[in-house]
């Protein structure tokens, strides 16, 4: 008989997302998926741990995560502006009083939703449900200002792996036809693509993260809505 497993499943919905992957000084992006970090970073803030915090390393490298995109969103930037005297240059030293307002474009999805499936352990499985259940700090969709518009632990389902899971799970509202994702396999020496967002340290280290990029499609007994 072939072994089952727990996957937990997440839903990440609202009005903006943002994701950042290459982000860096003035310019912040957003990956057209949640990241891995990010995901960490959000079971982070249910949990009640700092930036920083050695128990987002030991989770990071506990869990492994696929992505499934029910409404990719629509992307869009928001150039936001910024002047202050406390700004520093790329050398570390404090920007000239006089200088340039800076521009920093932010990138953001637009009514995105994304279905997450978590593979790990049982002890920290019900860690992770008692987080997101009784959340100590407020959750966001990668960005502080990007509020969820609905509960994040969506379900628990038993499933062979995570590409079972990803494939068989009813998807969102409004879901397209064609759903793009992003499955994460332990242990594999090859994949479609590699992400910089696997936590390795507590001073934001991270390294490649190898996941299989494709396509599934829309059950039509599927279309539910939450």
């Amino acid at each position: 008989m072939e072994e089952r497993k727990t996957i937990l499943v997440l839903r990440l919905e609202g009005p903006l997302q943002s994701w950042g992957e290459n982000a860096k000084w003035d310019y912040r992006d957003s990956s057209t998926m949640p990241t891995k970090s990010g995901i960490v970073g959000l079971l982070g803030c249910a949990m009640g741990e700092e930036r920083g915090s050695q128990v987002l390393v030991e989770l990071a490298q506990s869990i492994t995560v696929a992505v499934r995109a029910d409404r990719p969103g629509v992307k869009f930037v928001d150039f936001q502006t910024v002047k202050t005297d406390r700004l520093m240059t790329a050398s570390g030293t404090p920007r000239n009083k006089n200088a340039s307002t800076i521009v920093s474009p932010r990138g953001y999805l637009q009514d995105a939703c994304f279905t997450i499936f978590i593979d790990t352990t049982p002890e920290w499985q019900q860690r992770i449900v008692s987080a997101l259940e009784n959340p100590r700090w407020c959750m966001y969709l990668g960005r502080k200002n990007c509020v969820p518009s609905r509960p994040i632990l969506a379900d628990c389902v038993e499933a062979a792996d995570l590409m079972e899971a990803l494939k068989e799970y009813p998807a969102a509202g409004r879901a397209g036809k064609t759903m793009t994702y992003e499955c994460e396999h332990p242990n594999s020496t090859v994949a479609s693509i590699q992400r910089p967002d696997d936590l390795i340290g507590t001073n934001r280290q991270f390294q490649l993260r190898r996941v299989w990029r494709g396509s599934v499609e829309r059950k039509e007994e599927q279309d539910v809505s939450d």
